[in-house]
């Protein structure tokens, strides 16, 4: 798989490339906006096909001039607020130099534009600056009682972005952080040897100084996140290339059963060929096996191939086809595009993990968009048909309704989402070797699997700057006890089930969990945010193992950075 990235890096460039821009980095809040307006433009846009996270910027661009045309679509003033904001954030991809400019530029060179410390534009070289800030801290009260630790975060950055001659896009971003999650999330931490959407971390305080000390009471984390990527087209504006390390999300709904962002990046090459009404994506990763917090320690590899087909059906619907197959050694049949990745398992005789998935969406009425997905690991029809609970029948599905302008109030919204995975959908063979993770974490949902979960979304922008969204869950799953391996674990092997027939979701130690969160983000300048957060999580299993009852309180300030989410 090296070799493979290495050598399709060199080819590709050597045979040239056309204009290009980078990605907008994967934020629910801000894709939201997209989907927003792109529901009430009554049809599907040709610029980006929703399914596949996250686009570029010059799609962005030529979407929201799109709309802007169009006189059919009624926008109010926070609207027309949030489409400059979008158009400022990505000024780089638009033609005019007038767009994003600064009122009062700081020292005459920095802050020429809203979005940029710093920025240089000619015809041969774009570049933007910025530095990345993420500072909360706040107060936790578990089983009812005050906890001695502050829930806090502390993140310093830079990222840089830019296009070398219109034809070669870059990104960087490098952040260096210290936490002490509310106790759920570090929980999650030392079972699973891994922080959520992180790579390698080590605890605090150990060594450091008494400042750390003072904050760090108890065991925080410390993490440094590197992502960074090239990107260019092969063929104008139809075939785009990305290579780099960072992370894509799969779907339309809030949580994804096919790829989500809650892992850690890993190194990737994408290549998207968008014709007609047809977005085909394939995507190779190397990913890590599992996770240690020893020092030089090499850890094992394995590696995800993995392609999605996306199809416009008229104005309104819009299916995707997916398959992906995690493997252990960088096997060139999967790099084969146009493939049915099952029939290559087989051939090879291997144990290598094959999915297959479908994604849809349909918008209607300006107001209103209906979504899901649906998983297969493994289907035994006559097992179904039985009803018999067969371990083997391995399938996960999603269902979701976004509604907007809820009841005629402008820029309130709504989303509504079911998920309901079957035991040991995840799981492979080997334990975490070909599992679907990465990190120790897992590549699709959050809870893994053997769940059943509901959540619901209000969104309400009262005014320009000021976004309000209120987010409940409720989680019904079965979890192990006491070394049992009831499905709920994608890193625990299908061979170590406890049975053969009888698995439904929920078996094991039924764990019931409320999630509640209300924030309320202020924007005081482009991408600076201040930022107040209530949570409360409720989590009782039936033998009590998994009882936790956690209400934290939180304030934060947010530059240039996406919020950081632990729902789960």
């Amino acid at each position: 798989m090296r070799h493979f990235f290495v050598s399709a890096h060199f080819l590709l460039i050597a045979l040239g490339g056309f204009s290009q821009s980078t990605y907008v980095p994967y934020n629910k809040d801000y894709y939201w906006l997209l989907d927003r307006y792109e529901i009430k433009s009554n049809h599907l846009t040709q610029q980006f096909h929703s399914s596949f996270h996250s686009y570029q910027r010059q799609n962005i661009v030529s979407f929201i001039n799109e709309i802007e045309k169009d006189t059919t679509i009624k926008f109010s003033v926070r609207d027309s607020f949030n489409l400059q904001f979008i158009k400022n954030d990505n000024w780089d991809s638009i033609d005019s130099f007038l767009i994003g400019n600064s009122k009062k530029p700081f020292l005459k060179h920095f802050y020429q534009k809203q979005n940029a410390l710093f920025s240089h534009r000619d015809k041969d070289f774009d570049l933007l600056i910025n530095p990345i800030l993420y500072l909360s801290d706040g107060r936790e009260f578990v089983n009812e009682k005050l906890n001695s630790n502050s829930v806090l975060l502390n993140t310093r950055g830079i990222e840089v972005r830019g296009m070398i001659g219109k034809k070669l896009g870059f990104y960087s971003m490098l952040t260096d952080n210290q936490a002490m999650f509310p106790t759920y999330v570090m929980d999650r931490i030392d079972s699973a040897t891994a922080v959520p959407e992180e790579a390698y971390y080590k605890y605090l305080p150990g060594s450091h100084t008494k400042l750390y000390r003072h904050f760090f009471k108890s065991t925080g984390v410390d993490f440094f996140t590197a992502r960074g990527y090239v990107t260019f087209d092969i063929i104008k504006k139809l075939i785009t290339v990305q290579v780099g390390q960072d992370k894509n999300f799969l779907g339309n709904g809030y949580r994804s059963l096919l790829l989500s962002d809650f892992s850690s990046p890993y190194l990737f090459a994408k290549i998207t060929t968008k014709v007609w009404k047809f977005n085909y994506t394939l995507l190779y990763a190397q990913l890590s096996a599992n996770t240690s917090t020893t020092n030089y320690t090499i850890f094992p590899k394995k590696y995800l191939a993995l392609h999605h087909l996306s199809m416009n059906v008229g104005k309104h619907l819009n299916i995707g086809l997916f398959e992906s197959v995690v493997q252990d050694r960088g096997d060139i049949n999967y790099y084969n595009p146009i493939i049915f990745y099952k029939a290559i398992v087989n051939q090879l005789g291997a144990k290598d993990k094959a999915i297959i998935g479908l994604d849809m969406k349909v918008n209607f009425a300006r107001h209103f968009s209906i979504y899901g997905q649906f998983v297969i690991n493994e289907f035994v029809f006559n097992a179904i048909t039985a009803g018999n609970g067969f371990w083997a029948n391995k399938q996960a599905g999603q269902i979701g309704f976004k509604y907007i302008d809820v009841l005629g109030i402008r820029n309130l919204d709504l989303q509504l989402e079911t998920n309901i995975v079957r035991p040991y959908v995840y799981s492979a063979r080997d334990s975490s070797i070909t599992a679907y993770t990465n990190y120790n974490t897992p590549l699709a949902h959050p809870l893994g699997a053997n769940f059943y979960e509901f959540l619901g979304i209000i969104r309400y922008q009262p005014s320009n700057r000021l976004n309000l969204i209120s987010k409940a869950f409720y989680i019904i799953q079965g979890l192990d006890i006491k070394g049992q391996n009831w499905g709920a674990n994608p890193l625990h092997s299908y061979v170590t089930r406890v049975r053969e027939y009888g698995n439904y979701i929920g078996q094991g130690d039924l764990s019931h969990t409320i999630f509640l969160d209300f924030t309320a983000t202020y924007m005081l300048k482009h991408n600076l945010f201040i930022e107040l957060k209530q949570i409360i999580r409720n989590q009782n299993s039936a033998s009590g193992q998994y009882n936790l009852n956690t209400t934290y309180t939180s304030a934060g300030l947010r530059w240039n950075i996406q919020p950081r989410l632990q729902e789960f």
